[in-house]
């Protein structure tokens, strides 16, 4: 080797210490930038037709990152911002209805008005009980109503959210396409170092929104899809994120996969040549805030929503309706009941269970009172049991044409050829087995049915009406859309028994011995309706965890409700914590490898100061031996 080998050895030494400098100075620059990748300079010895010369030379400028842990992080970061959405809702929900044993919840609010219809029992001609009473009902009402609206409120600001937040990931992807095409075009290591840590910025921020993988074949091929193999950027082309929000939220307002029939808005993923894909509730978001927002919006608060229509509901019918008995019917061997079809209202039930023989097999069957055509048929599960057989049944044309519907839809059921319909009195269905020998026994036949009037009816009473426009009982009609959904947010006490609280007490007006001022007949029988009747709650809203319908009060029913609502809660609470220490731990792995540590940088830079001197002794001894060749 000689001095000139030496001397180039020497120089490139000292031009990599200077590139080592710059990478160095860099590192320490952004010891506190976000997503900044710590930076090594990669070297290599020259080599000429194979042989090492022995000269130093840059490769390139390398980033310090695991991309294991990188896909791990954003994973991680999916699930976080799933479980802060979560959890932040659901603390508001727990927070409307009150904890279990509050004294300013929803059930101290039922209470209040069942111990208030307790005192009027116990003191029917009071003016005082029975104002007490009522306004007890009214804040009853209020309570349950703003709950309701409360609910939809949060409902429509999640609507608001998603079409806010989509706006947020297309800008994300604006500044992901840039940076790629930009890294097409640049050369420079140093400056593609930059450029690799500014979209993986941009794939961060956005692995909060919706779970996202990234596939790069280190070509400059970037691809990026949801878990679930939605494409969001393709081939160094980004696709736009749509949301067709909805400004106006209700309990009306549902989800459907048809964008037409939709209440609320679809989030879909669209391309410049017009094609698009559902990403709503399809299972192509699995993880982030975006699939927490449509779970909340149209699952958990919906279900939120369905338990005070139930409640609303239960309160309701326990004082308004009352149940009408079959009596038994006899036609030659055959054998049923007869029951009085008179004045049953829209969503009133009629209500046959019969036997199959020899079997043994039980069969129950609603049949469902309907006064508009256009809603028939009804949707399954219009009646609280989901074993029933259901039938909506037009009653617009009159109890006769009703009752020969009935015989027909009878007719296709199992053994239902063995039971014979007939209208043997106005108003009046029979329903009759097939006599001995029979394929089956008719066990019961009842209606329920929705009073209307204050007085000279039974001693059920109209308490509360459905105000969502001019006040009507409520009876669970479906001539326009099932009255349950969102009878919450319109429950009110009936007005005429604002501006006549002696009803209250009186409920015959016509018969000699009209009840007397002070009788507490119907005070006593409110009371022990609201205190003590049961009614069938479906599965998907009975918070049994059990395909079993759950029978309860309505008293019962929203103590589960509370408490159902207040765990819920708190596991959102646990999992976010969870998740947050996951997170924590996961970047601190990824600070470790990826981070900047000044204390490891200022070691480098004295080793670099020490190599850089050493290379310059070389250089300096090189020119000293060539001063001494030239002096011989």
């Amino acid at each position: 080797m000689g001095l000139l080998s030496a001397l180039t050895n020497a120089v490139s030494g000292l031009t990599i210490n200077q590139a080592q400098m710059d990478i160095v100075s860099r590192n320490i620059a952004n010891a506190g930038t976000v997503g900044f990748n710590r930076r090594v300079l990669r070297t290599q010895e020259t080599s000429a037709t194979g042989i090492t010369a022995g000269a130093v030379r840059e490769i390139g400028v390398d980033r310090m990152l695991d991309t294991l842990l990188q896909r791990q992080l954003r994973t991680e970061a999916g699930g976080s911002g799933y479980s802060n959405i979560r959890a932040d809702y659901l603390k508001r929900v727990d927070a409307l209805f009150g904890q279990p044993g509050s004294t300013v919840g929803i059930n101290q609010s039922f209470a209040d008005f069942s111990n208030a219809m307790q005192q009027l029992a116990a003191d029917p001609a009071s003016p005082t009980s029975r104002q007490d009473a009522l306004g007890k009902a009214q804040s009853l009402a209020a309570m349950i109503s703003s709950l309701s609206n409360n609910v939809q409120a949060m409902r429509g600001e999640i609507e608001a959210r998603l079409a806010n937040d989509a706006q947020k990931v297309n800008g994300l992807l604006d500044g992901i396409e840039r940076t790629t095409r930009t890294l097409a075009s640049t050369f420079d290591s140093a400056t593609r170092q930059g450029l690799l840590d500014e979209r993986d910025r941009y794939v961060d921020e956005m692995s909060s929104y919706l779970d996202v993988r990234t596939y790069d074949n280190g070509t400059g091929n970037f691809n990026i899809y949801t878990s679930g193999g939605a494409p969001l950027f393709v081939e160094g082309r980004k696709l736009r994120l749509q949301f067709d929000e909805r400004f106006t939220v209700t309990a009306d307002s549902v989800y459907d996969p048809v964008v037409a029939n939709s209440g609320v808005g679809h989030l879909r993923i669209g391309d410049p040549i017009g094609g698009a894909v559902d990403l709503t509730n399809n299972g192509a978001i699995r993880s982030g805030s975006f699939a927490a927002l449509f779970d909340l919006r149209d699952r958990i608060l919906t279900e939120t929503q369905a338990h005070l229509d139930e409640f609303a509901a239960a309160i309701a019918t326990s004082l308004g309706d009352t149940t009408v008995n079959g009596a038994a019917a006899t036609v030659g061997a055959a054998t049923g009941f007869d029951v009085n079809l008179n004045n049953l209202q829209s969503g009133n039930v009629i209500t046959l269970n019969y036997t199959e023989t020899p079997a043994g097999t039980q069969r129950k069957v609603s049949l469902i009172v309907v006064n508009n055509p256009a809603a028939l048929p009804l949707a399954a599960g219009a009646t609280a049991d989901p074993n029933d057989f259901e039938f909506g049944i037009d009653f617009s044309g009159g109890i006769p044409a009703a009752i020969t519907a009935i015989g027909v839809a009878l007719a296709g059921l199992p053994s239902g050829a063995g039971l014979t319909v007939t209208n043997p009195a106005a108003g009046v269905m029979r329903i009759v087995d097939d006599g001995v020998g029979n394929t089956t026994n008719v066990n019961s036949l009842s209606a329920r049915r929705t009073v209307t009037a204050l007085t000279d009816d039974t001693m059920s009473l109209p308490f509360f009406v459905d105000q969502s426009g001019l006040p009507v009982v409520y009876s669970g009609s479906f001539d326009n859309g099932p009255q349950k959904r969102g009878f919450a947010a319109s429950i009110r006490v009936n007005p005429a028994l604002l501006a006549d609280p002696s009803r209250l007490v009186v409920f015959d007006t016509i018969l000699p011995g009209t009840t007397a001022a002070g009788d507490p007949a119907r005070p006593s029988f409110l009371r022990d309706q609201l205190q003590s009747w049961e009614t069938d709650y479906t599965p998907s809203i009975s918070l049994t965890g059990s395909t079993a319908i759950y029978r309860g009060t309505a008293a019962q029913f929203i103590d589960r409700v509370i408490a159902t609502q207040s765990q819920a809660s708190s596991n959102a609470t646990a999992l976010q914590e969870g998740q947050e220490i996951v997170v924590a731990t996961l970047r601190e792995r990824v600070a470790d490898v990826s981070g900047v540590s000044t204390d490891q940088e200022l070691g480098d830079l004295i080793q670099i100061q020490n190599t850089y001197s050493a290379n310059a002794r070389i250089v300096s001894a090189v020119r000293e031996m060539f001063d001494a060749l030239l002096r011989i």
